[in-house]
C-alpha cells in the first residue's frame, strides 16, 4: 500500500515532468529525475514476500485487581528474510493504560534474529479484556510504501473490581435469627475464649488449663464461644440508572465494589454468601447460590466482573420473584443501591423485614458522586440541593420500615460509614 509521502513523491514527479514538457523547459524534467529514483529505490528494497514471523506472548497475571499491574511478555523471531524496516505494535484495550515501557517498536530484523519486547500495563475499570492481536508493518526504505499483517496470538485477562478490607460490618441481628457467625452468650466448642470452668469426667484433655492447675491446683478446661454460621445474601442494584457518572464513577461501580468487599468479608469468617443482580428489561436476575469458602468467592468476583447496567426493573417486584425461590428463610440481607427512580424500594424493603430478614441498604450517594465529578465546574446549588432533599426524603422512607440505611459518600473510603453506624449503635 502506498503512503500519502508517496503520492506527493508520485505527484511531484508527474506535475514536473509535465511542466518540463508543456514549456519545454529541460531543468524541470531534470528535477524530476530524483524523484523518480526514489520511487525505484522504495520499489526495489521494499519487503514485499509474506512475513515468516514466530511470535511468543505471556503474561504475569490472568487475574488482577483494578490498578494493578501485568507484566507483557513477547518474544519475536524472524523465520524467513530480513526485513529492513519494521514496526510492531501490540494491541491494548483502551481502558488498559501502559504504566511501563512500550507496546510499540521499529527496528530492523535478520533472518533468525529474536527480540524481546516488554511492557506493564493496566486498567481502572473491571472487564474481561484481550491483549493483542501484534500488528507488524513493514516500510520501505524512504516510507513510501508499507504493508501490514496481523499475528492472531491474543491472551486473555480478567480485571477484577477493587476490594475494600473491612474488619467488622455493623448489624443487628434479629432474634429469630439462630444462624450466624456471631458470638452467642452461652458456652460451646469453637475458636474464641470464653472462659474457664471445673473439670468434669468425659471433658477433652487438650481444653485443660494447664496454667491454673499450676497455680491453684485445681483442674479447670477452657470454654469458647458458639460460632454458627449466617447466609448473607447481597442485592445489588443494576439497573440503567445506576451507570449515570463517568464510566469509572458511578453508581454501579460503587455497587460493585462495595458487594465484592462485604462477600469477601463475610466468606473470609466461614459464612455462606450469595448475591442476586437486578435491573434486566426481562426481569431475569443474575443469582448466585449462598455457599461458603474461596471457591465461593472467586465465582462471585467473577459473577461481578460481568454485570452490566441494564433494564428498569423495579425492587419490589424483584424482591416479590426473589423471595419465594431465592432468599433463604432468616437470612441476612445486604441491598447495596443508589435509591435513584424506584418509588417501590420502601415497600420492597417493608416485605422483607416482614418475612423476617434482617436488612441492611448500603447506598452510594449519587449526590455527592455529581459534587466530586462537576467541582471544577459552575454548580447550580439550588439543583444539587434538590437532588439532596430528594436523596434524604428517600432513605427516610426506608429507615421507617426498620431497616438500617447506610448513606455513603463514594469518595470516602466504605469503612468510614460502616464505622459512624458502628458508634451509633453503641451510643443506643
Amino acid at each position: 500500500m502506498r503512503t500519502i509521502k508517496s503520492l506527493g513523491v508520485i505527484g511531484g514527479f508527474l506535475a514536473l515532468l509535465f511542466l518540463g514538457l508543456f514549456f519545454v523547459n529541460w531543468l524541470l524534467i531534470i528535477l524530476s529525475l530524483p524523484l523518480i529514483i526514489i520511487l525505484l529505490l522504495s520499489v526495489i528494497s521494499f519487503h514485499d514476500e509474506k512475513l515468516n514471523i514466530d511470535v511468543k506472548r505471556k503474561i504475569s497475571k490472568e487475574k488482577v485487581y483494578e490498578n494493578d499491574e501485568i507484566n507483557i511478555f513477547l518474544e519475536i523471531e524472524n523465520k524467513g528474510k530480513k526485513i529492513n524496516f519494521l514496526e510492531i505494535y501490540d494491541e491494548l484495550p483502551k481502558k488498559m493504560k501502559i504504566t511501563k515501557g512500550s507496546n510499540y517498536i521499529s527496528l530492523s530484523l535478520d533472518r533468525n534474529e529474536k527480540i524481546k519486547l516488554n511492557y506493564s500495563a493496566s486498567s481502572k475499570i473491571r472487564g474481561h479484556f484481550r491483549v493483542g492481536p501484534l500488528k507488524l508493518r513493514v516500510n520501505d526504505s524512504f516510507n513510501l510504501f508499507y504493508r501490514e499483517e496481523i499475528i492472531e496470538n491474543e491472551s486473555y485477562v480478567m480485571v477484577l473490581p477493587y476490594l475494600e478490607e473491612l474488619k467488622n460490618v455493623p448489624f443487628k441481628t434479629l432474634p429469630q435469627i439462630n444462624q450466624g457467625n456471631l458470638l452467642a452468650k452461652n458456652a460451646g466448642i469453637d475458636s474464641e475464649f470464653y472462659g474457664i470452668r471445673k473439670y468434669y469426667p468425659g471433658d477433652s484433655f487438650k481444653n485443660i488449663n494447664w496454667k491454673t492447675l499450676a497455680r491453684f491446683r485445681n483442674l479447670m478446661v477452657n470454654e469458647f464461644h458458639i460460632e454458627r454460621k449466617i447466609e448473607v445474601i447481597i442485592i445489588i442494584d443494576s439497573r440503567q440508572i445506576e451507570s449515570m457518572g463517568s464510566i469509572s464513577k458511578n453508581p454501579l461501580e460503587y455497587n460493585i465494589k462495595a458487594a465484592g468487599s462485604l462477600a469477601t468479608f463475610f466468606l473470609n469468617r466461614r459464612d455462606r454468601v450469595g448475591v442476586i443482580a437486578y435491573g434486566n428489561k426481562e426481569g431475569k436476575l443474575k443469582w448466585i447460590y449462598p455457599e461458603s469458602g474461596k471457591k465461593q468467592l472467586y465465582k462471585i468476583l467473577e459473577e461481578l466482573v460481568k454485570i452490566q447496567a441494564e433494564g428498569e426493573y423495579n425492587f419490589h417486584s424483584m424482591i416479590n420473584q426473589a423471595s419465594i425461590h431465592m432468599l433463604p428463610k432468616k437470612s441476612v440481607i445486604f441491598f447495596i443501591s443508589s435509591l435513584q427512580n424506584d418509588e417501590t424500594i420502601s415497600e420492597g424493603i417493608e416485605k422483607l423485614i416482614r418475612l423476617g430478614f434482617n436488612t441492611l441498604v448500603l447506598s452510594p450517594s449519587s449526590v455527592d458522586l455529581e459534587f466530586s465529578l462537576h467541582e471544577n465546574d459552575e454548580i447550580d446549588e439550588i439543583t444539587y440541593r434538590i437532588l439532596g432533599f430528594d436523596r434524604k426524603n428517600n432513605i427516610s422512607k426506608i429507615q421507617k420500615t426498620g431497616a438500617l440505611v447506610i448513606d455513603w459518600n463514594p469518595s470516602l473510603p466504605l469503612i468510614v460509614p460502616l464505622e459512624e453506624v458502628r458508634a451509633f449503635q453503641m451510643r443506643r
